[in-house]
């Protein structure tokens, strides 16, 4: 290769050496430069698209956190109301105000609810209304069917925690 290379012209040598350097350069673009320079852009990118994301999520914390606010504003979501009153109304408007039977605290946070005679869907209905509205879950539910859709219950409701 090398009395080759020493058998050109001296022209022909300055050409080749010329063309040797400049395939050595296009290797070196192509293998090295080129791939580093597409990685650099493409993490420039994403860490462009990951600020707006984060952009994005800080605000929606911030909207999340006032409506988790609001939600609890209140006392603990009952408006203000004793959890006796909140009951004893909401059972009314839901139609099972003549199977009331008792109403009484139980402890500082608890109600206990008799109910005879309801009709069930109603009682149900109620029931997921309490708890959507009022965040309001029976612990303790005893039903007694006595035909025709109704059941004698007996309720243990828990207000809802801070």
């Amino acid at each position: 290769m090398k009395d080759w290379f020493f058998g050109l012209e001296p022209r022909e040598r300055l050409l080749v050496a010329g063309g040797a350097i400049l395939m050595v350069l296009l290797l070196l673009y192509s293998i090295i430069w080129a791939p580093l320079a597409n990685k650099y852009y493409g993490l420039k990118d994403s860490v462009q698209d990951q600020r707006q994301t984060l952009a994005w999520m800080q605000q929606a914390a911030g909207q999340i956190s006032a409506l988790q606010g609001s939600a609890t504003g209140g006392s603990r979501g009952l408006g203000g109301r004793s959890l006796l009153a909140v009951v004893d109304q909401s059972a009314r408007t839901a139609g099972l105000g003549t199977a009331i039977k008792r109403i009484e605290p139980d402890g500082s946070k608890g109600v206990k609810v008799w109910l005879e005679g309801a009709a069930f869907d109603q009682m149900v209905i109620w029931l997921g209304q309490l708890a959507k509205t009022y965040q309001i879950e029976p612990t303790l539910v005893t039903l007694e069917p006595v035909g025709g859709g109704r059941v004698n219950t007996r309720l243990t409701l828990l207000e809802p925690s801070a």
